[in-house]
């Protein structure tokens, strides 16, 4: 087994025999998780029986663009609608401008870098992926565009976007606002406008980004639940060309350095005996450590029309 630390997560990664032999537990003590990378198939069923979920390891968030913006929404929950509109509400009440920057230039993207940054840094594991990327991104340009949001000149929010057409897809890979406009669902409004720059080149879907499997350690539960009550579906982001990383099979020990709960989104326990696709269903187990009689108060804010499971794992 060998062990590495990554952002403060304390990982023991071994070869799948070793993770169903339980090899690893003389170093439970040291270990967040163990995990088994690129696990084989024909053991998938077999780690799932030891106690790992079999998973992508990123996954990328896709939505139709749909005809119009009143389309869009009818497809979302009734709460999810409102919140939509009070941030499209709360914009044209403070007379919060919405620009696209399309290209990206030197300043718009340093701009973006200085509501990125702070944002980032007051994150337990945050890591700055837009600043690491600057000059490749700078580097293309030509297919990046930014919505900015502006209120009374200053800059207090904006999505960085990427064009995928070859996928004919537009990629919003990174956003940040700053505090009072999250507070006041900006947000929500800003996307709206990459939903209509994606209308008007002719793009088919908006993707909202990338992000590990496990929730609860760089991204939060939270992200979750948000993503997919604005009518995201997860995949392998692997499928989408945005990663290229192999699945992987973990098992969670404890949760010192993740949040309480976590989140897991595997496989279904059925998959695995064909190729992975769009298609494939999905599981999300939360992991929490806390003693209750009531599974389903654990639950409830991540229920999901794309899962076809949901459990609970109590850690420890």
């Amino acid at each position: 087994m060998k062990i590495e630390t990554v952002n403060g997560l304390t990982i023991g990664l071994v070869d799948a025999d070793e993770a169903e032999s339980g090899g690893w537990e003389r170093h439970r003590g040291e270990l967040d998780l163990v995990r088994v990378v690129g696990p084989p198939p024909e053991s998938w069923p077999r780690l799932r029986a030891a106690g790992f979920a079999v998973h992508p390891s990123w996954i990328t968030w896709m939505a139709p663009v749909a005809a119009s913006e009143e389309e869009f929404l009818s497809r979302l929950s009734v709460q999810e609608r409102r919140n939509v509109r009070l941030g499209l509400r709360y914009a044209a009440g403070r007379d919060v401008r919405m620009d696209v920057a399309d290209p990206v230039d030197d300043l718009v993207f340093d701009d973006f870098l200085k509501l990125y940054e702070p944002h980032i840094g007051g994150m337990r594991h945050g890591v700055p992926y837009a600043s690491m990327e600057r000059e490749e991104i700078l580097g293309m340009r030509e297919d990046y565009f930014a919505v900015q949001a502006f209120e009374d000149g200053t800059l207090v929010g904006c999505c960085m976007c990427r064009k995928r057409a070859d996928a004919s897809t537009v990629v919003i890979r990174f956003v940040t606002t700053t505090q009072d406009s999250r507070q006041h669902r900006i947000v929500r409004a800003m996307y709206m406008r990459v939903f209509a720059k994606a209308r008007e080149m002719g793009y088919q879907s908006v993707s909202l980004g990338t992000d590990p499997a496990l929730y609860g350690h760089i991204a939060k539960p939270g992200l979750f639940r948000f993503k997919s009550r604005l009518g995201f579906t997860p995949i392998p982001a692997r499928l989408f060309g945005t990663m290229d990383d192999p699945d992987e099979a973990t098992r969670v020990l404890r949760l010192d350095t993740l949040t309480e709960p976590s989140l897991l989104i595997s496989y279904a326990p059925d998959a695995g005996s064909e190729e992975i696709t769009f298609d494939t269903p999905l599981h999300l187990d939360v992991l929490t450590g806390e003693d209750t009689d009531d599974p389903e108060a654990d639950l409830g804010p991540y229920r999901a029309p794309f899962l076809t499971g949901l459990g609970v794992v109590r850690i420890g």
